[in-house]
Parts: C-alpha cells; structure tokens; sequence
C-alpha cells in the first residue's frame, strides 16, 4: 500500500480535473458553434491539463502495475469504490428531493455497474470495438444500441474510442 497522499497533491487533482472536464466541455461548444480555432485553444489547455493531472495521480499512487495488477485494481478496488460512493450520493439525493443531480449520479451508478462487468469479463486476446454514449457514458462493445439503456440516448450519441 502506497503511502496517503499529499493533501496538496489531492486538492491540486481535483481542481485539475474538474478544470480539464469544463475546457473539454469549451471545446465542444466551440466546435458545435463551427468556431474550430477556439475548440483547438480549448484542447490545448485540457491537454496540458491532463498532463498534469496524470502527473498528480501517479504522485499520490505510486508506479502502476503491469497489466494484470491494473486489471485487478479495476476491478477489485477502484470500479466497485466508485459504485459504492455513487450509491451512497444517490442515497443521499433520493434523501433530498433527487431532481436533475440525483438522476445523472443514478446513471452514473448504472454506467459504473456496466464498467464493472465489461472489466470482469474483459479478455486481452478479444478486446473487440468500444462506442461511449455522450450523454450518460454507458460502453457498448461492437455496435452502438438503438437507444442507450441507461438514459434512452439514440445511437448517434455513441462516440467510437480510438
């Protein structure tokens, strides 16, 4: 076990982070607006964001493992931890009304479920073709659904991952 992690270091990731996702979410709008040189701006900066998020995250965890060791991780740690808190944060949004937050953290528990049987039955030698919803981030494998199980989206929101 890797020793806790500067607070520092943590505080740091996490405004990283959240500033990466709302550059990302720049972009798109930008690119959406046919503005394509502002959308490059704002890749940019995420870019440079995600270099320092990774940066972070592997000063408070340590080296990685190999393959079998992240996999395990995934699937033994991290996807279950990350099912628990969105359980417990639906929990306490069904407490206080649910409305819009509660909803998007119930499909963020059902897209974290899905996470875990995709990694609990991943096989290296058929890794297949993945597609994400854009909306709620749900993985399909091969072809994108008709319509997202998770929040309805139609197949056109199903991002292929390069």
């Amino acid at each position: 076990m890797s020793p806790a992690p500067h607070p520092q270091l943590k505080e740091a990731f996490v405004n990283a982070s959240l500033a990466r996702a709302r550059l990302e979410m720049f972009a798109q709008q930008a690119r959406s607006q046919g503005r394509e040189g502002q959308a490059q701006f704002y890749d940019a900066l995420a870019a440079s964001l995600k270099v320092h998020t990774r940066r972070f995250l592997m000063l408070m965890r340590g080296k990685l493992g190999d393959g079998a060791a992240n996999l395990k991780e995934t699937t033994g740690e991290m996807l279950p931890g990350l099912l628990r808190k969105y359980a417990e944060l639906v929990a306490v949004a069904d407490q206080n009304g649910k409305g819009v937050a509660g909803t998007a953290l119930d499909q963020s528990a059902r897209v974290a479920q899905r996470q875990g049987e995709l990694a609990q039955a991943w096989d290296q030698e058929d890794a297949g073709s993945y597609l994400v919803c854009s909306i709620c981030g749900w993985v399909a494998t091969g072809e994108a659904p008709e319509r997202c199980p998770v929040c309805g989206a139609v197949q056109e929101k199903f991002q292929p991952v390069s």
